[in-house]
């Protein structure tokens, strides 16, 4: 908010010099008024450069204090003194604009500072009563002293219906973002909220679900030993098979757990060794796909990585990888479905981002549900394969300045979804 208020402020200051500038010639080319103009140049010159200072400041930085706000309409509060004063002093209408600063003030300082700016505005005034410096005519002008007082006051009217025409559009602006900011901020909030949830549901699940299945897996085998069918053996040796798998997968889920401990101390240690690591885009997503394919042997799976790609480095982090391992599940479950057993990736450079496509041979989805893909938990469902993955993904990736979209593709051959997976090329994604 500080870094808007600066920001807020710089741009009346540009309209504050070039409406300087405007008023000084056609005083002096117009009027024939006798101004100090080297006096009065050389204070619009300091305000230029403290405008092109600031300017360049705003795009540096993130952070303003206080104390930075207030030096800053102090600035701006002095500059337009020194100009009464060499204009005519408390005679000039434009004595009046001091009462801006206290305007910007009230909006963005607080209680302690702003009391500060107005006893300051208070002296300035006061002086510029005491120190007067009358101003001189020229023989022609086409003014009298009360004329040229009249003359002032309209032009000061005017420009002061305009300031705060333009202040008001510049604050209701501020404000607006400001809210979609809140409101991105709660969003997100509540995406945490969801995801820590989800966290401790998995976490207790895995946990209890080692005690059943070691029950089962008991009970199967002294079934398997006792005389049974044929037919009922085979539904035994399916039902260890199912049980293997769960354990497998209650497995991957520590292995996950662990992994991403060790990636986490791995950039702590690079951090305090101030050591800077590459990593291959290419290499890390091979690895990746080698590591998910040992738990979908039924898909066959053709990648394609674009030259520009081989050479680029990018970490992937431990919540990316896994928001693209449930991606790839998403497609592989789509594809099964459809009775096709193939998914395909690509992976290139598109611009400043690194984009991954992954095609699968599923039915498509329905344009209903594209809508609140990734935006929401939805129910999975067996059809689209679609369901807390996704939305876990989609955060996952968002975390990181990427975005995930679902399209249709068709050709000659088949027809199905298109992941599209974007990121950031230039960020780093140590998560």
């Amino acid at each position: 908010m500080q870094n808007d208020n600066i920001a807020i402020l710089n741009r009346v200051r540009l309209i504050a010099i070039l409406g300087q500038m405007i008023v000084i010639i056609y005083s002096v080319v117009y009027f024939e008024i006798k101004l100090p103009l080297l006096f009065l140049t050389i204070l619009v010159s300091i305000e230029s450069i403290f405008f092109i200072y600031v300017k360049r400041r705003i795009s540096l930085t993130h952070s303003v204090s206080q104390n930075e706000l207030i030096f800053h309409i102090l600035f701006d509060s002095l500059i337009l003194a020194g100009l009464v004063y060499f204009s005519g002093g408390a005679n000039n209408p434009f004595i009046y604009f001091l009462l801006l600063p206290v305007a910007l003030g009230s909006f963005m300082l607080e209680q302690k500072h702003l009391l500060a700016l107005v006893a300051i505005e208070l002296v300035l005034y006061s002086m510029l009563n005491l120190y007067q410096r009358p101003l001189a005519l020229g023989d022609n002008s086409p003014l009298t002293s009360f004329h040229l007082h009249l003359a002032g006051m309209w032009v000061n009217f005017i420009l002061t219906v305009i300031l705060l025409a333009v202040f008001g559009l510049i604050t209701r602006s501020s404000l607006l973002k400001q809210e979609k900011k809140l409101q991105q901020l709660r969003e997100k909030n509540l995406q945490d909220e969801q995801i820590l949830g989800l966290g401790i549901m998995s976490a207790n699940a895995a946990h209890e679900l080692g005690t059943p299945l070691s029950t089962m897996a008991i009970i199967i085998d002294d079934i398997q030993h006792s005389n049974i069918s044929d037919e009922q053996q085979l539904d035994m040796n399916l039902l260890q098979q199912q049980i293997i798998r769960c354990r497998k997968i209650i497995g991957r889920l520590n292995d996950k757990s662990h992994h991403a401990q060790q990636q986490l101390l791995t950039q702590v240690e690079s951090e305090l060794d101030n050591e800077s690591k590459s990593y291959n885009c290419k290499e890390q997503l091979e690895l990746l796909i080698e590591r998910w394919l040992v738990y979908q042997p039924k898909i066959t799976l053709t990648k394609c990585f674009e030259q520009t790609i081989q050479s680029n480095y990018y970490q992937i982090s431990i919540s990316l990888e896994q928001a693209i391992t449930n991606l790839l599940d998403n497609a592989a479950d789509a594809s099964l479905e459809n009775g096709n057993k193939t998914i395909h990736l690509n992976t290139y450079l598109l611009k400043e981002s690194i984009v991954i496509d992954i095609k699968d041979r599923g039915i498509g989805i329905s344009k209903q549900k594209k809508t609140n893909i990734g935006k929401q938990i939805q129910p999975s469902n067996k059809l689209d394969g679609l369901g807390w993955g996704m939305f876990l993904s989609n955060v996952s990736i968002e975390r990181v300045g990427g975005s995930v979209h679902i399209l249709d593709y068709k050709n000659d051959s088949h027809s199905g979804s298109l992941t599209r997976i974007t990121l950031p090329k230039g960020r780093s994604n140590v998560r």
